[in-house]
């Protein structure tokens, strides 16, 4: 599986990403293990750690979109796999069917008499 994380370079910036949360920024500092003042001093100088940018990514609109389409993507790829492995399955049974009358029509040169 592919890394979903952006690069640093495609990371919004700092306020984006913090406008973008629901929870009171006393959660998000929480939830980030710092305190409100070190998460308000980040958003003044628009600079964090990567981690901090990546787990507000994660957790925004981006972050989310990214992931619902990594899982349709995987879910459209499974589909067509189980397709493919229906239609070889399809095939093998024709395979195996016409063997089976092949079998029943003796070949014009086996055996005359069959013993018992």
């Amino acid at each position: 599986m592919p890394f979903l994380a952006p690069s640093h370079a495609r990371l919004p910036p700092l306020d984006f990403l913090l406008t973008d949360q629901m929870e009171s920024r006393n959660a998000i500092a929480h939830h980030l293990g710092v305190s409100l003042r070190t998460l308000q001093r980040y958003q003044a100088s628009g600079n964090a750690p990567r981690a901090v940018y990546l787990t507000l990514w994660f957790e925004s609109r981006w972050g989310r979109a990214a992931l619902d389409a990594q899982t349709l993507n995987e879910a459209q790829h499974a589909r067509a796999w189980v397709a493919s492995l229906e239609r070889e399955c399809d095939r093998l049974r024709g395979v195996i069917q016409a063997l089976e009358q092949a079998q029943e029509a003796p070949a014009a040169n086996s055996a005359v008499f069959h013993a018992s």
